[in-house]
């Protein structure tokens, strides 16, 4: 019985890839067409939460034949260094603020236009309370997947430089249906700055912190602007 229930992790995981990979470059404009309301972001923000918790788990459990201690620790949910990860939550994310300076400066000098309809949509549809929902539910299912799972899935013969940035590759690639190119890199370099900050803490809290922080507040100012359009 156990056996046959090693397949319900692959068939999950070949879901996310399908849903977050191979659909934006299939069709590149599905989220455009997709008419955004309050109840379907909350629907698809349970959805993709779902999956970003439920493989890791599945794989865990019924692949590596892992107890629920185990697993927890595998994927550094843990109450020792509670103190540690908190200071590296802050530390990445002024690292983050610093980043997304760095590209406003470059936006500003190089004369790009840089605009993202989608997430303005987002926001003026959203209310307060979802948003602060979907920006916390999204940056911890997240995390526990990229960071927590593959980040340590990825790390070939225990090289957890390897593991951050193939993880950190694969957060950046899965942000394609926003259709804009700085909407992967700027994931890639965020999701390389949670990556360390998990590899030195040893806690996933520290790359929960910043990431949650970062969602939520440019969701509210995106939602505030929107207000005042």
């Amino acid at each position: 019985m156990k056996r046959a229930l090693k397949i319900i992790p692959i068939i999950l995981l070949l879901f996310f890839i399908l849903t977050f990979y191979i659909r934006p470059l299939v069709s590149p404009s599905y989220t455009q067409e997709t008419e955004i309301t309050e109840f379907s972001m909350i629907i698809n923000s349970l959805i993709t939460l779902f999956l970003l918790i439920s493989i890791p788990l599945s794989w865990l459990y019924l692949i590596d034949g892992k107890k629920t201690e185990d697993v927890l620790d595998y994927l550094k949910i843990r109450k020792e260094n509670l103190g540690l990860a908190i200071v590296y939550g802050i530390i990445g994310f002024s690292f983050v603020i610093f980043v997304l300076m760095l590209f406003g400066i470059y936006i500003k000098t190089s004369g790009e236009e840089y605009d993202n309809p989608l997430v303005k949509e987002i926001a003026r549809t959203l209310s307060i309370p979802s948003i602060v929902f979907i920006a916390l539910a999204q940056s911890s299912g997240e995390e526990v997947f990229f960071r927590g799972f593959l980040m340590e899935k990825l790390s070939l013969n225990g090289n957890y430089h390897i593991g951050i940035f193939l993880s950190s590759l694969l957060f950046g690639l899965a942000h394609l249906s926003y259709n804009q190119i700085y909407q992967v890199i700027l994931p890639i370099a965020i999701g390389v700055i949670f990556g360390y900050m998990v590899a030195k803490s040893k806690n996933l809290l520290s790359s929960i912190i910043p990431h949650a922080s970062y969602n939520l507040i440019s969701l509210l100012i995106a939602h505030y602007i929107s207000l005042t359009l």
